[in-house]
């Protein structure tokens, strides 16, 4: 959200002080104002049409010192509604029913927070999400005793997942800009943490489903999870009608060729 509101105000300022300069500009060069363009190449301004006769930034500001003005401007953007960054995200994992111990296996995040302008930053934010994700899933718990002292209190007792701890992982992005704010920006931060953690915590409710455990609160713990498995459920009977062709469909070259289609695009 910093992107969207403090760079939208960054961007309205810009304009404004770009605005300031194209009019000194204009003066210099003896020109209307709506004539004189900046040159993206050179970074100056000319008039249309007419590149060889520059002025640049330093002539601008040459003239605004000998003015006795400032080439400054102030920018106050109020963005007319919220936006909402949106993804999907699927976590594979393992259980062993014996010891209730929960692996990641992979974890695929698709992210949509509008227009990307740094993809490394982006990625990092996915990255850091779903680590945070597997803590909030499988580790981290504040705990207190009987009296109401924390007894999670430093990290020596607070679970982290650690480099060990984290699966390997897929990030992709799609970009819907936002219409709200003009660099068509949403927010990142908190959207891989907002899809990771449940992605992980259905997937341990769902590869247990047929012993009959619909629900584990988190952090799924082996404790939790093993303690699940050994309470008296329903456990299905038979598998439901969406699984039977799941094993078929999976190693049938057009679906197989559809996925790689869809996984490209992404």
């Amino acid at each position: 959200r910093s992107l969207q509101l403090g760079g939208s105000a960054v961007v309205g300022a810009r304009d404004a002080v770009i605005e300031h300069a194209r009019s000194i500009a204009a003066q210099q060069l003896e020109a209307d104002v709506a004539d004189v363009v900046l040159d993206s190449a050179s970074g100056g301004f000319h008039v249309a049409g007419v590149p060889a006769t520059v002025r640049t930034w330093s002539d601008i500001a040459q003239q605004v010192e000998a003015d006795g003005e400032q080439l400054s401007a102030d920018h106050v953007f109020n963005q007319p509604g919220a936006t909402f960054p949106f993804g999907a995200h699927v976590a594979i994992v393992e259980v062993d029913t014996e010891t209730g111990r929960v692996t990641i296996v992979h974890h695929v995040a698709v992210d949509d927070c509008g227009t990307v302008l740094n993809p490394v930053i982006v990625e990092g934010q996915q990255h850091g999400g779903i680590a945070s994700g597997v803590g909030q899933a499988l580790y981290e718990e504040v705990r207190y005793d009987a009296d109401g002292n924390p007894l999670t209190a430093n990290f020596a007792d607070y679970g982290l997942p650690a480099a060990s701890e984290m699966p390997s992982f897929d990030v992709h992005s799609t970009e819907t800009p936002s219409p709200l704010n003009p660099l068509g920006a949403k927010g990142i931060g908190e959207a891989s943490t907002i899809g990771s953690t449940p992605a992980i915590q259905n997937a341990v409710i769902d590869a247990l489903s047929h012993l009959g455990v619909r629900h584990i609160d988190m952090p799924c713990t082996p404790e939790r999870v093993w303690r699940a498995i050994q309470q008296p459920a329903d456990p299905w009977r038979e598998p439901p009608a969406a699984f039977a062709n799941v094993a078929a469909q999976r190693t049938a070259p057009a679906i197989d060729e559809a996925v790689d289609e869809a996984a490209d695009g992404i």
